[in-house]
């Protein structure tokens, strides 16, 4: 649509140039009649080279005013008078007409803009019907959780590394008794690498739902840790993806952010958060932890329980 304005505003400038030369030549006439009049009366040949051209003039008039022209007795033609007083009259429409396209190029001017405007929030209101369609179609959820622990005793014939040792058998325990106080939760799944709990599930609409279990969870966890002198650390991820995606790509690309070795947060991309922010009501918050050297540089934010 702006672009047909942007053509009519540049017809209509077009036409303002038109009309200046028309005016132009039309002022350069009346002076060069008049002063080829003027030299005429003074009996001033200078201009006789115009009288052609003059002639056709007084011949023109004649022949449309020759009933109102009359001559003096001096011989005066009044028809250069009348050409004069036309050509006059065409300067003063041609003004007129300048100020009404100046007029119409502004109102064209605002026009477009408020076009431009319209059609650019059309197009962004467009733009995010596309992008919360296509973040629609991320609706699978996978978190990784890994518990750690460490000794809170520290015996006086024991290195300082060895008051902080824990068996691994313990640890693998902890996360056994993680799972099965999740394991309740319904539309979810479990499976196990090693020391990595991954939980998954199809519907989007589980997260918050499954982050506050996992948070209830792991308070009731070291509360029971502590009172054995044990603290216990999580280090967690989560992600989304599309049906079209392989669990174990995703895993893989996840899996890093553990690396990270953030205790405590639930780390996450940015892809997830974009999902996120279209949940109607949601339960958690994500802020920027900040840009760190994964593959390439790496925005990863972390998702903390709303107050």
């Amino acid at each position: 649509m702006h672009k047909n304005l942007e053509k009519l505003k540049k017809l209509v400038i077009v036409s303002g140039h038109i009309l200046t030369l028309v005016q132009i030549i039309a002022i350069i006439l009346i002076l060069l009649v008049s002063l080829y009049w003027f030299f005429e009366l003074t009996e001033i040949h200078m201009l006789d080279f115009m009288t052609p051209f003059i002639e056709s003039i007084k011949s023109l008039m004649q022949a449309n005013f020759g009933e109102q022209l009359k001559k003096g007795q001096a011989g005066l033609d009044g028809s250069l008078f009348i050409f004069i007083a036309l050509t006059g009259l065409l300067i003063y429409t041609v003004a007129q007409l300048k100020i009404f396209i100046t007029y119409t190029e502004k109102t064209l001017t605002k026009s477009i803009i408020k076009t431009k405007q319209k059609e650019e929030e059309e197009f962004n209101i467009q733009l995010n019907i596309e992008k919360q369609r296509t973040l629609m179609q991320y609706k699978n959820i996978v978190i990784l959780v890994n518990i750690t622990l460490k000794s809170l005793l520290k015996d006086m014939y024991q290195t300082q590394n060895d008051s902080k040792h824990i068996d691994k058998r313990q640890e693998a325990a902890a996360l056994v008794s993680f799972y099965n106080m999740m394991k309740t939760l319904p539309g979810c799944g479990f499976s196990k690498d090693g020391n990595i709990l991954i939980i998954t599930a199809k519907k989007f609409e589980l997260v918050d739902s499954i982050l506050l279990k996992i948070n209830e969870t792991l308070q009731t966890l070291r509360r029971e840790y502590k009172m054995k002198k044990i603290d216990m650390n999580t280090n967690m991820a989560i992600d989304v993806y599309t049906d079209k995606v392989l669990l174990k790509d995703v895993y893989t690309d996840l899996k890093t952010l553990l690396k990270l070795n953030m205790p405590n947060e639930i780390l996450c991309y940015g892809n997830f958060c974009n999902r996120y922010e279209l949940m109607k009501k949601p339960q958690f918050e994500a802020y920027l932890k900040g840009t760190y050297d994964i593959t390439d540089d790496e925005n990863i934010w972390a998702l903390v329980k709303k107050n």
